[in-house]
Protein backbone atom coordinates (compact mmCIF):
# COMPACT_ATOMS: atom_id res chain seq x y z
CA UNK A 1 0.00 0.00 0.00
CA UNK A 2 1.46 3.31 -1.16
CA UNK A 3 2.09 5.92 1.55
CA UNK A 4 0.00 8.98 1.44
CA UNK A 5 1.70 11.45 0.24
CA UNK A 6 3.00 14.50 2.46
CA UNK A 7 1.08 18.16 2.48
CA UNK A 8 2.55 20.73 1.13
CA UNK A 9 1.53 24.43 2.54
CA UNK A 10 -0.12 26.41 -0.43
CA UNK A 11 1.98 29.92 0.17
CA UNK A 12 5.24 28.57 0.95
CA UNK A 13 4.90 25.33 -1.04
CA UNK A 14 7.39 23.81 1.37
CA UNK A 15 6.08 20.68 3.68
CA UNK A 16 3.58 21.90 5.94
CA UNK A 17 5.49 20.84 8.93
CA UNK A 18 8.37 23.06 7.21
CA UNK A 19 6.18 25.99 6.52
CA UNK A 20 7.83 28.84 6.89
CA UNK A 21 5.22 31.64 6.47
CA UNK A 22 5.82 32.98 9.76
CA UNK A 23 9.15 34.15 8.79
CA UNK A 24 8.17 35.65 5.09
CA UNK A 25 9.08 39.26 5.45
CA UNK A 26 7.70 42.34 3.42
CA UNK A 27 10.33 43.51 1.51
CA UNK A 28 10.14 44.83 -2.07
CA UNK A 29 13.21 46.90 -4.16
CA UNK A 30 13.47 49.05 -7.16
CA UNK A 31 15.87 46.63 -9.00
CA UNK A 32 14.34 43.65 -10.92
CA UNK A 33 16.13 40.62 -10.26
CA UNK A 34 17.04 37.62 -12.69
CA UNK A 35 18.91 34.19 -11.46
CA UNK A 36 20.06 32.08 -14.12
CA UNK A 37 19.62 28.46 -12.16
CA UNK A 38 21.42 25.49 -12.98
CA UNK A 39 18.34 22.58 -12.90
CA UNK A 40 19.88 20.38 -10.29
CA UNK A 41 19.64 23.69 -7.88
CA UNK A 42 16.00 23.89 -8.17
CA UNK A 43 16.19 19.87 -6.83
CA UNK A 44 18.37 20.98 -3.94
CA UNK A 45 16.55 21.17 -1.06
CA UNK A 46 19.39 23.64 0.44
CA UNK A 47 18.85 25.65 -2.03
CA UNK A 48 18.04 29.72 -1.15
CA UNK A 49 16.64 30.43 -4.59
CA UNK A 50 13.06 29.55 -3.29
CA UNK A 51 13.41 31.51 -0.21
CA UNK A 52 14.85 35.08 -2.30
CA UNK A 53 11.69 34.33 -4.02
CA UNK A 54 9.26 34.39 -1.38
CA UNK A 55 11.29 37.33 0.38
CA UNK A 56 11.23 39.66 -2.80
CA UNK A 57 8.60 39.43 -5.51
CA UNK A 58 10.63 41.27 -8.19
CA UNK A 59 12.85 37.90 -8.71
CA UNK A 60 12.34 35.88 -11.69
CA UNK A 61 13.96 32.45 -12.06
CA UNK A 62 14.91 31.03 -15.50
CA UNK A 63 16.18 27.56 -15.41
CA UNK A 64 19.42 27.55 -17.76
CA UNK A 65 17.94 24.01 -19.22
CA UNK A 66 15.89 26.08 -20.88
CA UNK A 67 17.43 28.23 -23.56
CA UNK A 68 14.95 29.44 -25.90
CA UNK A 69 13.81 31.30 -22.81
CA UNK A 70 16.69 32.10 -21.47
CA UNK A 71 18.40 34.01 -24.55
CA UNK A 72 14.76 35.41 -25.49
CA UNK A 73 14.72 36.93 -21.88
CA UNK A 74 18.86 37.88 -22.00
CA UNK A 75 17.82 39.80 -25.17
CA UNK A 76 14.68 41.59 -23.89
CA UNK A 77 16.91 43.55 -21.40
CA UNK A 78 19.29 46.81 -22.06
CA UNK A 79 23.00 45.22 -21.10
CA UNK A 80 23.40 49.10 -20.73
CA UNK A 81 20.93 49.38 -17.38
CA UNK A 82 22.13 45.57 -16.16
CA UNK A 83 24.51 44.22 -14.11
CA UNK A 84 25.87 40.53 -14.26
CA UNK A 85 26.75 39.62 -10.12
CA UNK A 86 29.49 37.76 -11.26
CA UNK A 87 33.75 38.07 -10.78
CA UNK A 88 34.87 37.99 -14.36
CA UNK A 89 38.58 39.52 -15.10
CA UNK A 90 36.59 42.83 -16.07
CA UNK A 91 34.43 42.80 -13.33
CA UNK A 92 33.72 45.97 -11.27
CA UNK A 93 33.82 46.04 -7.49
CA UNK A 94 30.12 46.92 -6.62
CA UNK A 95 31.11 48.75 -3.76
CA UNK A 96 33.18 51.09 -5.83
CA UNK A 97 30.07 52.06 -8.09
CA UNK A 98 29.29 55.87 -7.81
CA UNK A 99 25.87 57.12 -7.28
CA UNK A 100 25.19 58.38 -10.78
CA UNK A 101 26.10 54.82 -11.83
CA UNK A 102 24.34 52.82 -9.33
CA UNK A 103 20.90 54.61 -10.04
CA UNK A 104 20.74 54.23 -13.86
CA UNK A 105 21.19 50.19 -13.09
CA UNK A 106 17.87 48.60 -13.07
CA UNK A 107 18.31 44.94 -12.80
CA UNK A 108 20.80 42.32 -12.07
CA UNK A 109 21.29 39.45 -12.84
CA UNK A 110 22.79 36.18 -10.84
CA UNK A 111 23.69 32.81 -11.34
CA UNK A 112 22.98 29.88 -9.18
CA UNK A 113 24.72 26.88 -9.61
CA UNK A 114 28.62 25.64 -8.15
CA UNK A 115 31.09 27.48 -8.81
CA UNK A 116 32.16 25.37 -11.57
CA UNK A 117 28.56 25.44 -13.58
CA UNK A 118 28.33 29.06 -12.96
CA UNK A 119 31.87 29.94 -14.62
CA UNK A 120 30.94 27.47 -17.65
CA UNK A 121 27.94 28.94 -18.35
CA UNK A 122 29.61 32.30 -18.27
CA UNK A 123 31.96 30.86 -20.81
CA UNK A 124 29.52 29.19 -22.95
CA UNK A 125 26.88 32.00 -22.89
CA UNK A 126 27.86 35.07 -25.09
CA UNK A 127 24.81 36.71 -23.90
CA UNK A 128 26.11 37.40 -20.85
CA UNK A 129 29.11 39.18 -21.97
CA UNK A 130 27.14 42.03 -23.18
CA UNK A 131 26.16 42.76 -19.58
CA UNK A 132 29.08 44.61 -17.45
CA UNK A 133 29.84 42.52 -14.25
CA UNK A 134 29.86 43.36 -11.13
CA UNK A 135 31.98 41.81 -7.78
CA UNK A 136 32.38 41.52 -4.13
CA UNK A 137 35.38 43.11 -2.74
CA UNK A 138 34.33 43.49 1.02
CA UNK A 139 31.54 40.96 1.14
CA UNK A 140 29.72 39.91 4.52
CA UNK A 141 30.78 36.25 6.31
CA UNK A 142 28.15 34.43 4.54
CA UNK A 143 25.60 32.69 6.95
CA UNK A 144 24.16 29.95 5.38
CA UNK A 145 25.57 27.10 7.74
CA UNK A 146 23.61 24.24 6.33
CA UNK A 147 25.32 24.14 2.63
CA UNK A 148 29.18 23.08 2.23
CA UNK A 149 30.94 26.06 0.11
CA UNK A 150 33.74 26.09 -1.22
CA UNK A 151 35.33 29.05 0.83
CA UNK A 152 34.39 30.98 3.91
CA UNK A 153 34.11 34.02 1.48
CA UNK A 154 31.53 32.13 -0.14
CA UNK A 155 27.88 33.32 -0.11
CA UNK A 156 24.32 31.98 -0.74
CA UNK A 157 22.49 33.13 -3.71
CA UNK A 158 20.22 34.69 -1.45
CA UNK A 159 22.68 37.03 0.61
CA UNK A 160 24.56 37.86 -2.57
CA UNK A 161 21.66 39.20 -4.03
CA UNK A 162 20.63 40.86 -1.06
CA UNK A 163 24.43 42.48 -0.62
CA UNK A 164 24.18 43.41 -4.26
CA UNK A 165 21.17 45.44 -3.77
CA UNK A 166 22.17 46.95 -0.70
CA UNK A 167 25.41 48.38 -2.54
CA UNK A 168 23.22 49.75 -5.38
CA UNK A 169 20.43 50.90 -3.99
CA UNK A 170 20.96 51.39 -0.36
CA UNK A 171 17.71 49.48 0.58
CA UNK A 172 17.83 47.93 3.88
CA UNK A 173 17.97 44.06 2.90
CA UNK A 174 18.46 42.57 6.66
CA UNK A 175 15.10 41.46 6.81
CA UNK A 176 15.85 38.81 3.73
CA UNK A 177 18.89 37.47 5.82
CA UNK A 178 17.10 37.21 9.18
CA UNK A 179 13.98 35.30 7.16
CA UNK A 180 17.35 33.15 5.60
CA UNK A 181 18.59 32.44 9.08
CA UNK A 182 14.56 31.95 10.70
CA UNK A 183 13.95 29.34 7.70
CA UNK A 184 17.04 27.63 8.10
CA UNK A 185 16.98 27.00 11.83
CA UNK A 186 13.15 26.11 11.55
CA UNK A 187 13.91 23.59 8.46
CA UNK A 188 16.41 22.01 9.94
CA UNK A 189 15.89 22.33 13.42
CA UNK A 190 15.56 17.87 13.31
CA UNK A 191 18.95 17.45 11.47
CA UNK A 192 21.92 16.60 13.40
CA UNK A 193 24.35 19.26 13.75
CA UNK A 194 26.85 17.13 12.00
CA UNK A 195 25.09 18.12 8.85
CA UNK A 196 25.81 21.81 9.10
CA UNK A 197 29.52 22.48 7.30
CA UNK A 198 30.18 24.91 10.15
CA UNK A 199 33.97 26.26 10.23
Amino acid sequence: MKSAKRTHCDDCLFLADQCICQWIPELSTRLTILILQDPKEAQHAKNTVSLLSLGLSSVECISTENQDVLMSTLRKIDPAKWRLVFPSDEAVSIESLEADSAAEIEGLILLDATWRKAKKLYFTEPLLHAFNAVCFSQPPVGQYSIRKSPSVESLSTLEACAYAIEQVTGENMKPLREFMMAAQEWQWRKQPLSHRHID
